[in-house]
């Protein structure tokens, strides 16, 4: 996923002279796996739509439009009860003074949907433990009250699971079964569509965790002082899977700023992103990060595998291998080399 202005590295999506082009970036190649997958029916699917209904109608009504960049897009894909895909993508006239391949559509990330039947709220919460379970109360102020935040958000075939159930299931895999002190928990669906409702337009569908409250919280409770009674020593973060997308994007919402966030701990649980990105925003903001090597996920090692950075053994011959398939292959589809990767060292199967 792109955090650059520069769209020039991406790569043609679908071969295709109908309409307009659409591109990629190539970095998105295991979200897609993730999100996409079309080597199942339904991904398939989803995956032609995409180009067709890109090709054509990027900016029609059927699409949700940023309120801060006037050429920024996303658009839903997938069956409402199903298999369910947001795109998010930029459409340019020009080639923006070298920064683009030229006119077409430029899709920089993509995120899943869950199903809400249950209706659990998105944002911070406060989980105690009683009468045998874990029960919660939403934090109306963007500031923990506790020195154990964990954020994350799980489903099942009901989809998302209430926040009792998502608590257990978090300490489970931290390996704090016994665990029953309060905590706080910042419930990060990153899409979520409310179960047995129509919507008039795409806007009306979203309701998303926000990297901005997020950061808030954060950078909320890093300001509070001796003073103010709430203040304490050191934080420790667990974030769990796909929460590490919400977390990057918080972070970059307060890389630059005078915020220091040296009583922060952020400890990754599988990760759906390269550890080395949080840690070095982390750094930066005087944080430390810790990937806790016992808990991991075909994802998340896929992330790994694929990162510059990895410190772990074979990891950089993995993305040198993608990067040279882009480099040495002239004119490969986005598709092309998913297949390629797919089948030459079974990364994405």
């Amino acid at each position: 996923m792109t955090s650059s202005p520069d769209f020039s590295s991406f790569l043609i999506y679908i071969p295709s002279d109908i309409g307009r082009k659409v591109y990629i970036d190539p970095e998105l190649i295991v979200t897609f796996t993730e999100y996409v997958d079309p080597s199942k029916d339904s991904g398939k699917k989803i995956a032609n739509d995409i180009q067709q209904s890109l090709s054509s109608a990027g900016d029609g009504l059927t699409a949700g439009k940023s309120n801060d960049e006037a050429n920024a897009y996303y658009m839903d894909f997938g069956d409402f009860t199903g298999h369910c895909v947001r795109v998010f993508y930029k459409i340019f006239q020009d080639d923006a003074g070298g920064l683009t391949r030229g006119t077409g559509v430029y899709i920089y990330n993509l995120r899943g949907f869950a199903h809400n039947r249950n209706n659990v709220g998105a944002g911070l919460f406060h989980m105690r433990f009683d009468r045998n379970d874990w029960r919660e109360s939403h934090i109306s102020s963007r500031e923990l009250s506790n020195k154990v935040l964990r954020i994350g958000s799980m489903s099942g075939d009901a989809g998302l699971l209430p926040l009792g159930k998502l608590s257990s299931r978090m300490l489970m895999a931290s390996g704090e079964d016994s665990f029953k002190t309060d905590f706080d928990l910042y419930h990060s669906p990153l899409a979520v569509i409310e179960y047995g409702h129509q919507y008039a337009s795409p806007e009306a569908r979203r309701k998303i965790a926000s990297p901005a409250e997020l950061a808030d919280v954060i950078a909320n409770t890093s300001a509070l002082t001796e003073w103010s009674g709430k203040q304490y020593d050191r934080y420790t973060v667990y974030v769990y899977g796909d929460a590490a997308k919400l977390l990057v994007d918080a972070l970059r919402l307060l890389k630059g700023s005078n915020q220091t966030l040296s009583k922060f701990e952020f400890r990754l649980l599988a990760p759906h992103v390269p550890f080395s990105l949080v840690q070095s925003l982390a750094q930066v903001l005087g944080a430390a990060a810790v990937l806790d090597g016992r808990v991991q996920s075909a994802f998340s090692l896929r992330h790994q595998m694929l990162d510059s950075e990895s410190h772990i053994d074979n990891h950089p011959q993995i993305y040198a291998k993608l990067h040279g398939l882009i480099q040495n292959s002239t004119n490969i589809s986005f598709i092309e080399l998913w297949q390629e990767m797919k089948s030459s060292i079974a990364l994405l199967s």
